[in-house]
């Protein structure tokens, strides 16, 4: 079960697996895009995903995102663009609810906002923590995830 449903009641989960669209993501293709709309909040339910920011020319790692991580909640509820960029570091498959279908949800279950604000303030707890506690990794590559190219010593 993914990190939004195990806050929310069975007959909310039931309503929302509904909406649910499968699809394999092959390794290397982006799940979000910093700078873009996000038309779908994407659930992981099989492999992992870099997660990353760019910031002027680099591009700083966040971490990985596995099976159960919902990405692209705060964007859908706000309407702003992503702010983080998520490619699949490994062939994934992901459910995806549209937009317009998570805000029918949200606005017959009202009471979803609760479980959504405690998945975004964890969320916001993770990331604090991370910045203050893991080193700073910068790298001029797009691909914050990409393994560094070792040179032959001949």
């Amino acid at each position: 079960m993914n990190e939004l449903y195990t806050l929310l009641p069975l007959e909310i989960r039931e309503e929302l697996s509904r909406y649910e669209e499968r699809a394999v993501i092959p390794a290397g293709a982006k799940l979000l895009s910093q700078g873009a709309a996000v038309e779908h909040l994407i659930i992981i339910e099989q492999g992992s995903a870099g997660v990353s920011v760019a910031a002027e020319e680099y591009t700083i790692a966040l971490g990985f995102a596995g099976k159960g991580r919902v990405l692209g909640l705060r964007s859908i509820l706000s309407g702003a663009l992503a702010e983080i960029d998520a490619a699949a570091l490994e062939p994934c498959i992901i459910s995806r609810i549209s937009k317009r279908d998570f805000k029918t949800a949200l606005q017959r279950y009202p009471a979803m906002y609760f479980a959504i604000a405690k998945l975004l303030s964890l969320d916001l707890n993770a990331a604090e923590r991370c910045l203050r506690e893991a080193p700073r990794v910068f790298t001029r590559k797009r691909n914050a995830f990409a393994r560094p190219r070792t040179s032959s010593g001949a």
